[in-house]
C-alpha cells in the first residue's frame, strides 16, 4: 500500500475556497465598527470578579471565594472575597458558582486575510476565536496582512485574541541553499515576524543554516520535520514539532530508512516498534522542545465512515457550503478515502501512544488545531484538540495547561501572561461549571475577558451570528 500525505490538497484546497466563501460574503453587509472596541474614556477601566472560584492551573487547586480586580489589562489583585477591597467605581461581575481560568491560545491556526473589520475574513476568524475562549492565537499560515493585523490588534483598532505570526514557510521549493536559507531568516526578521515556519524538505545543510541563523536573530524555529532531517535532530537543533512529525519514523528499527510520510497508512506501520517511544520521549524532555500534536485533525483525516456525522455539526454554519463542500469530496474521493482501515487505525493508535509517552516523561505540550480547514473551524477546532487529547488518556489539567500556561512558556513569558494572579495581562474566561472535571466544560463560557476587556456571552453570541449571516450569505 502505497502510503499518503495528502495535505498539499485537502488543506489549501478547503482554506481557499473557505477564503473565496468569505470574500463573497464581505459585500453581502456594509462595514460597521468593531464590535466590542473599547470605549473612549478619561481614566483606566476597572472590573472586578466577586466571589468567583479561581483555576491558577498550576495544580489541581480551586481558589473558592476570590475576588480578582482587573485594572486596565492587568491582574491588579486577587485574594479571599472578605480581605479583597473592591476599588470605588469598579463594574463588578457576579463570580458565584462561576470559574475563572486564563484564556486559551490555539498555537496554530491559518491566519485568514484581511483588517480584521466584521465582514471580512479576519474579522470574522477573530470573532470565531474570541467566541470560544481564546485570547491568544499562533499563525503559523499567514497572508501578507497578517502583521498589520497583528499590530492593528494589539493597539486596540480591532479586537480579537493576541496574535503571534510566523513568516512564509521554508520548504524544499521556497529554500534551495545555505545562503538563500539564511538570507530568508534576516528577511524575515526584518519584516517583524515573530518566529520561522518549516514545512520540511530541507537538505540538512540548508536546514542547519536556518537554525543557525534564526537562532542569531532571536528569532524561534516551528513546524514539520521530514526524513531528510529526522526527529533526534530537530530535536538537537531545538525546533518546535508540529504534528508529531518524525516520531512515527522514529519508531522503525534502528537502520531503516523506509520513507514515512506525515500521514502514513502503509506498509511501514507494521515496522514501527512502540517500545522505542519512552527514548523519544526522554529524548525529547532533555531537549526542553514542545509538540504540538493536533490530534483532532489526524483523526478526521483518518476517519472511517465519519462524514455524516461531521456535516450535521452545527459547528458549519459558520463555513461557507463551498468549504464544507470540498471538505467532503476530500474525505469521501480523495486518496485517503481509498487506504485500508487496519492501517487508519494503526496510525491513530501510534500517535495517541507517542502522546502518552511524552506526558509519562514530563514534556511539554501545546493545542493548537491547524484551523480552518477541514471541518476544523476555527475557534471550535481546539475545543475538539483539547477533548481529543484527553480521549487519548491525558488529564484534563495536562491538557489545560497546555492550553493556557505552556503556551506562554514556550514564548518565555510566564511572568506576563497564562495564569490568574496579580501582574498578569487580563487575559480570562468566566465559566458555569470546573473544567478540572472535564475539559468539555472550557465550552460553557458566561464570558470572555481579552486584555482587560469584558465580552460577555451575548456579545460573544452576537459576534457568531454575523460570522453565521456571512457564512449563508456565501451561499447565493
Amino acid at each position: 500500500m502505497t502510503s499518503h500525505s495528502g495535505r498539499g490538497s485537502w488543506g489549501w484546497l478547503a482554506l481557499g475556497l473557505w477564503l473565496a466563501g468569505c470574500a463573497t460574503a464581505q459585500t453581502a453587509q456594509p462595514p460597521q465598527p468593531a464590535p466590542g472596541a473599547p470605549p473612549a474614556a478619561a481614566g483606566t477601566p476597572v472590573v472586578a470578579f466577586v466571589g468567583v472560584s479561581v483555576l491558577p492551573l498550576d495544580s489541581d487547586r480551586v481558589l473558592e471565594d476570590q475576588t480578582v480586580v482587573v485594572r486596565g489589562d492587568r491582574i491588579e489583585a486577587m485574594g479571599p472575597k472578605a480581605s479583597t477591597p473592591v476599588p470605588a467605581g469598579a463594574t463588578q461581575l457576579d463570580g458565584r458558582g462561576r470559574y475563572l481560568m486564563p484564556g486559551l491560545v490555539d498555537m496554530h491556526i491559518h491566519l485568514m486575510p484581511g483588517e480584521g473589520a466584521p465582514t471580512d475574513p479576519a474579522g470574522q476568524q477573530l470573532s470565531l476565536l474570541l467566541a470560544n475562549g481564546i485570547t491568544t492565537a499562533r499563525a503559523l499560515v499567514a497572508p501578507p496582512s497578517g502583521l498589520a493585523l497583528r499590530d492593528r490588534v494589539a493597539r486596540g483598532e480591532v479586537s480579537g485574541p493576541t496574535l503571534r505570526v510566523a513568516g512564509p514557510s521554508f520548504h524544499g521549493k521556497s529554500v534551495q541553499s545555505p545562503e538563500q536559507a539564511r538570507q530568508r531568516v534576516r528577511e524575515q526578521k526584518a519584516a517583524g515576524y515573530d518566529l520561522l515556519k518549516t514545512h520540511g524538505g530541507l537538505s540538512r545543510e540548508t536546514y542547519d543554516a536556518m537554525v543557525a541563523e534564526a537562532k542569531a536573530q532571536g528569532l524561534r524555529v516551528s513546524g514539520h520535520v521530514t526524513q531528510e532531517v529526522g526527529l533526534l535532530h530537530a530535536l538537537e537543533s531545538g525546533q518546535q514539532i508540529e504534528h508529531l512529525d518524525g516520531y512515527l519514523a522514529a519508531l522503525l528499527p534502528p537502520g531503516d530508512t523506509t520513507p514515512v510520510e506525515q500521514v502514513e497508512f502503509g506498509a511501514a506501520l507494521a515496522k514501527m516498534s512502540p517500545a522505542r517511544i519512552p527514548t523519544l520521549a526522554e529524548a525529547t524532555k532533555k531537549a526542553g522542545i514542545f509538540n504540538s500534536p493536533t490530534l483532532a485533525l489526524f483523526e478526521i483525516v483518518a476517519s472511517d465512515g465519519a462524514v455524516p456525522e461531521l456535516r450535521s455539526s452545527r459547528e458549519l454554519r459558520y463555513v461557507p457550503s463551498t468549504a464544507v463542500d470540498a471538505w467532503t469530496k476530500e474525505l469521501l474521493t480523495g486518496p485517503l478515502s481509498q487506504a485500508p482501515v487496519s492501517g487508519k487505525h494503526r496510525f491513530l493508535e501510534l500517535r495517541r501512544q507517542v502522546v502518552q509517552g511524552l506526558h509519562a516523561a514530563g514534556t511539554p505540550l501545546l493545542v493548537g488545531s491547524d484551523s480552518p480547514q477541514l471541518f476544523m473551524v476555527p475557534g471550535f477546532a481546539l475545543h475538539q484538540e483539547m477533548e481529543a487529547m484527553t480521549a487519548a488518556g491525558l488529564p484534563p489539567l495536562t491538557v489545560l495547561q497546555a492550553a493556557t500556561r505552556n503556551a506562554s512558556a514556550y514564548f518565555g513569558e510566564s511572568d506576563q501572561w497564562g495564569s490568574v494572579a496579580p501582574g498578569q495581562r487580563a487575559d480570562l474566561l468566566l465559566l458555569n461549571t470546573n473544567p478540572l472535571q472535564d475539559v468539555k466544560l472550557t465550552r460553557a463560557l458566561v464570558g470572555v475577558m481579552v486584555r482587560g476587556q469584558w465580552l460577555p456571552r451575548t456579545e460573544l453570541d452576537a459576534r457568531l451570528e454575523q460570522v453565521a449571516a456571512a457564512a449563508k450569505a456565501a451561499k447565493n
